[in-house]
């Protein structure tokens, strides 16, 4: 059984650990050569192997069961402890985690997902499968459980995220709304958007492609609606985004570059931008994937915080499809 949620091609990503699909692997069957004195024998049919289903729990999380050696592991171009799932139609394993959140209470396990056509997919059963295909543990503090869209009084339910990124498609010039989670933060001077603590938005499975251009809307941190930031907030007012770098992967300017701003660099080394001029006209302060780098489709997964009132933004991403080897 499985139940979906669209969110590359229409919305989201979950925030959740990275899923993906790897090739069929196909063995030949050996036949032996034929009798000279006798016509030539047929050749024997090409045998295809069962395509396997694999189990990802996670770093911090367990699975009963004994996992593939570390040799199996870096054939598939895994990290972590990676499981071979049963038979297709039979339960799915329960694992367990050591994560908690800020206030000491554990994670809840709310299934095992993967991108099926460019949608998030549960399932309850192991699925049957014609590629070799990874099912990832989602384990989220209660802060970043789902909550469906609730009507108002006489309407029906709205389909917005509470908080999201705005993606406009350079290729087809249509507009999805990719939701962003929100989770704790160790970081303690962030701001707390209506929480009890500092927060950060997150998503980790999620798509761009060149040209493509990205807004960032919130709800909680200037308002209970989605308005986008940065705004100017703060004493003396600030409104930039920081574009934060990290390793090999998380090279953040490389891949996005400022789009409708008043040109003023802050910190020309960490690439940080004021966006007064795009909030004076009304306009959301964006950036496009048109870095150096940003020469193809990739998956990524990223990290947003606020500080100054909402005035100063930070964004981190990271190419999960360099860092792990798959494609977008």
């Amino acid at each position: 059984m499985k139940k979906s949620l669209k969110i590359l091609s229409l919305t989201l990503a979950l925030s959740l650990t990275v899923g993906v699909t790897a090739g069929m692997t196909v063995m030949a069957s050996a036949s032996p050569a034929p009798d000279k004195t006798s016509p030539a024998a047929s050749p024997a049919p090409v045998a295809e192997t069962a395509a396997q289903v694999y189990l990802v729990p996670g770093v911090g999380n367990s699975l009963s069961g004994t996992p593939l050696t570390a040799e199996e592991t870096a054939a598939l171009h895994m990290e972590g402890e990676v499981f071979k799932a049963g038979e297709a139609g039979s339960g799915l394993p329960t694992p367990t985690t050591t994560k908690t959140d800020r206030t000491n209470n554990p994670f809840v396990f709310n299934g095992w997902w993967t991108i099926v056509d460019a949608t998030v997919t549960y399932f309850e059963t192991v699925p049957a499968v014609t590629e070799t295909t990874y099912l990832y543990a989602d384990f989220r503090a209660s802060l970043s459980q789902h909550s469906d869209p609730v009507a108002p009084a006489g309407g029906t339910a709205t389909s917005t995220p509470e908080n999201y990124m705005r993606v406009v498609r350079a290729e087809t010039g249509e507009v999805e709304l990719i939701p962003l989670r929100v989770s704790g933060t160790d970081v303690s001077n962030a701001e707390k958007a209506g929480h009890s603590g500092p927060v950060q938005w997150y998503n980790e499975w999620f798509v761009l492609q060149p040209g493509d251009v990205v807004s960032y809307w919130f709800s909680g941190l200037y308002g209970s609606t989605p308005m986008y930031g940065p705004r100017p907030r703060h004493t003396p007012q600030s409104c930039d985004i920081l574009l934060n770098a990290s390793g090999q992967y998380g090279q953040t300017g490389q891949y996005m570059q400022f789009y409708n701003d008043d040109a003023t660099l802050l910190d020309d080394y960490n690439q940080s931008r004021k966006y007064f001029t795009a909030n004076s006209r009304g306009e959301a302060p964006a950036l496009s994937y048109t870095g150096p780098m940003a020469t193809q489709a990739y998956i990524f997964r990223i990290y947003i915080q606020f500080y100054d009132e909402g005035g100063h933004m930070t964004l981190y991403m990271e190419n999960l499809s360099l860092k792990l080897g798959v494609e977008a």
